[in-house]
């Protein structure tokens, strides 16, 4: 009996062990969560700022190109060195929210023309180099904040991301906002979030004699981005089950921490 009673309190303490780990597991994926949920209002805030350096940008090169004087030369210069004081700290969110578009300018062509080059051709030739790259930034993450909705910006760390599951026959590869693939046959594009925790890739490579392939995804909560499993609930039909901080709310960390109420049947 002694016995018996030990193995019980044994499995009781895994499970309780075990419980107290999910919990964990899930407040931490509610944690990431909220995390990016705080990036939209700053990426929001980025691409506001980068309109106000384009139309800055613009504006000195207009004044370039119809200055042809030292002083006008100089005040402009003096205009943009005003407008770009505290640019350092905008370049650094850029940089980390994507890596700024490379200047088509190249050191070597601007060294060996400087002697031949008028300044002020030279003034407004970086400074197009630059209108151009804060413009390409700027489309950029105007995309990427339409293609996210406000309320699925949880899932925001997928983006540019593939997860792979291997089985023996295949390699299945999830590029979210991209493309899915099995080995080499492609699932679908990617065509959107179907509901608060799923989304789909739809119109890949036809099926012999059937539809074309298509796989849905399921997310399911937890801290650390996993492709569980993939399988094909009907032909060419492809459901793939993933773990991903964006399926957490909050609620479910209550319930869990919650005990539930146990009936007088369980009693007995």
């Amino acid at each position: 009996m002694q016995r018996n009673q030990t193995s019980v309190d044994s499995e009781a303490g895994r499970t309780s062990v075990a419980a107290a780990a999910d919990i964990k597991d899930k407040a931490d994926a509610v944690k990431m969560q909220a995390e990016c949920q705080t990036e939209l209002p700053r990426l929001k805030d980025l691409v506001k700022q980068l309109e106000g350096k384009v139309a800055a940008l613009e504006g000195e090169v207009e004044s370039l190109r119809g200055g042809t004087t030292t002083t006008t030369t100089k005040k402009v210069v003096s205009e943009y060195a005003k407008w770009m004081e505290g640019a350092d700290v905008m370049e650094a969110e850029e940089a980390q929210v994507e890596a700024e578009v490379t200047p088509t300018t190249s050191t070597t062509s601007t060294t060996s023309t400087t002697s031949s080059e008028d300044p002020l051709q030279q003034e407004v030739r970086e400074m197009e180099s630059k209108v151009s790259s804060s413009q390409d930034l700027k489309a950029r993450l105007k995309r990427e904040l339409e293609e996210l909705p406000e309320e699925k910006f949880g899932f925001a760390n997928l983006r540019d991301r593939c997860l792979e599951f291997k089985t023996s026959e295949y390699t299945y590869k999830l590029c979210f906002f991209k493309d899915a693939k099995q080995s080499f046959t492609r699932l679908g594009n990617w065509a959107g979030f179907t509901g608060p925790a799923e989304a789909q890739f739809k119109d890949g490579d036809m099926c012999y004699g059937g539809p074309a392939r298509s796989l849905k995804v399921s997310f399911l909560c937890g801290a650390e981005e996993e492709v569980l499993e993939v399988s094909e609930p009907s032909r060419c039909s492809y459901l793939a089950v993933v773990r991903h901080a964006g399926a957490c709310v909050e609620t479910m960390v209550v319930d869990l921490e919650s005990p539930r109420t146990r009936h007088p049947k369980e009693e007995l």
